[in-house]
């Protein structure tokens, strides 16, 4: 090979190594811009994910904004949730993981608090337990349908009609009795959801009278009583347990009904 053909093969061969340097430089750099792009998708993807739970979670709060969990001011009020477990009348679970806790309107989970506290000053192993407090109106419901054969009226004493809204719907009544730091409930001389007359406080007289009702329990009501009303809440009189911090019509007023 004469030196004329040697320098016309190093030029071929050093122009193909420029052209092979110049496209593993523009595949790189596509490389590095595919992975940009990746990366920058995948966080953007991670981002909107944790938008979708934030606002998932705000949603559930912003639902409640103007409610608080009791739980939060004080230790000493004791919850047993009834309707987050299957232990009701209904025996199922009513509430779904929104609501594990007893929430309420702040002033009246403010004016519980205080009930609390004349309790602890008259006996201080005694404590507060609260089945109830804020019930959804489609709970509500579920509870009203699931009572269907007995009379509109007789079940109005049990449940408030839907159609009304019931004062739990708006935060602002509790189901509630007492128990002792070990959390023994105190004899009220019928269970919680007791439809029976014998829950009845306005029956009290006479089951006492018949002997089915002894003065402890009934002194153990109207400790419950004193305690409650020593904040305003008022007894309802079917059921021993129940008690509302106003009325249907103030409270259709002052707050908003949960659904």
């Amino acid at each position: 090979m004469n030196f004329k053909s040697v320098n016309t093969l190093y030029q071929f061969l050093t122009f193909l190594l420029i052209i092979s340097m110049l496209i593993y430089s523009c595949s790189g750099e596509e490389l590095n811009k595919i992975n940009s792009k990746t990366q920058s998708k995948s966080h953007r993807t991670n981002i909107k994910t944790k938008k979708f739970e934030k606002s998932d979670t705000f949603q559930y709060y912003d639902s409640l904004r103007d409610l608080i969990a009791i739980s939060s001011l004080t230790k000493d009020v004791f919850i047993d949730l009834k309707y987050a477990t299957d232990d009701n009348f209904m025996h199922q679970v009513l509430y779904d993981h929104k609501i594990q806790t007893v929430f309420l309107q702040i002033d009246v989970a403010t004016r519980l608090v205080k009930c609390q506290e004349f309790l602890s000053k008259m006996d201080s192993n005694l404590h507060l337990l609260l089945f109830d407090g804020l019930r959804p109106l489609s709970v509500q419901q579920k509870m009203w349908d699931a009572l269907d054969t007995i009379s509109v009226n007789e079940r109005t004493k049990f449940v408030s009609n839907p159609k009304n809204g019931s004062i739990h719907n708006y935060g602002a009544a509790v189901d509630i009795t007492i128990c002792d730091s070990k959390r023994r409930l105190l004899d009220m001389g019928a269970g919680y959801d007791d439809i029976r007359l014998i829950a009845y406080p306005k029956h009290e007289s006479e089951f006492l009278e018949k002997g089915e009702l002894t003065i402890r329990q009934i002194n153990n009501r109207k400790l419950l009583r004193k305690v409650m009303l020593s904040q305003g809440f008022k007894n309802i009189t079917t059921e021993w347990w129940h008690f509302n911090a106003c009325s249907r019509e103030e409270a259709k007023k002052r707050y908003r009904l949960i659904q």
